[in-house]
């Protein structure tokens, strides 16, 4: 003969069972998680922190002419393999500026002297009139992708030029100041 629990029991019981799961003392442990996502870089150096580029006179300003061409290194060392698998590594050069006859010329807005800049060439030898001169923005790749970037020392050189026939007969007299920023990225 099977046991009879009468309903009002049965559901007592299962009241009193509810109730000691939900009101029994909950057991908790934490974990936590902690990550750091970095992209990989280079060090920058440069082997001159000023580059001094002398006194230029407004009758040697010609088109195609730069003046008082001085050489720079750009020192890039420790590079990190973290990115270097999927990403390429590059050298990207910003500066203010303005552009005279399709010619890039660095300058900083408030420099004294009108339509003269600085031109900044990425080669090992002194720049002809007819070379690429670096423009703002331009980014020099420096390894491919899936190459962990050795230490090098990237040769530049920088003078003063006012670009184009337009430019030089504009050319006006003063301080000439420029900033040129080289950042090292993975892309």
């Amino acid at each position: 003969m099977p046991l009879r629990i009468p309903y009002r029991n049965y559901f007592i019981v299962v009241l009193v069972w509810l109730a000691s799961i939900l009101l029994s003392p909950a057991q908790a442990v934490i974990l936590n998680f902690s990550a750091t996502v970095a992209q990989g870089t280079c060090a920058l150096d440069l082997d001159k922190s000023v580059l001094p580029l002398g006194d230029v006179f407004l009758p040697d300003l010609k088109k195609g002419k730069l003046l008082n061409a001085t050489p720079v290194n750009l020192f890039i060392s420790k590079c990190s393999a973290i990115a270097a698998l999927t990403q390429q590594a590059t050298v990207t050069i910003t500066g203010t500026g303005i552009s005279s006859g399709g010619r890039w010329l660095f300058r900083e807005q408030n420099a004294e002297s009108s339509n003269v800049g600085v031109m900044l060439f990425q080669q090992e030898t002194q720049p002809l009139p007819n070379d690429r001169e670096i423009k703002n923005g331009d980014t020099l790749l420096m390894a491919a992708k899936g190459v962990l970037l050795d230490d090098q020392i990237l040769p530049f050189y920088a003078g003063v030029s006012c670009g184009s026939s337009a430019g030089c007969r504009n050319a006006g007299a003063g301080e000439l100041t420029a900033r040129i920023i080289f950042s090292f990225a993975y892309r």
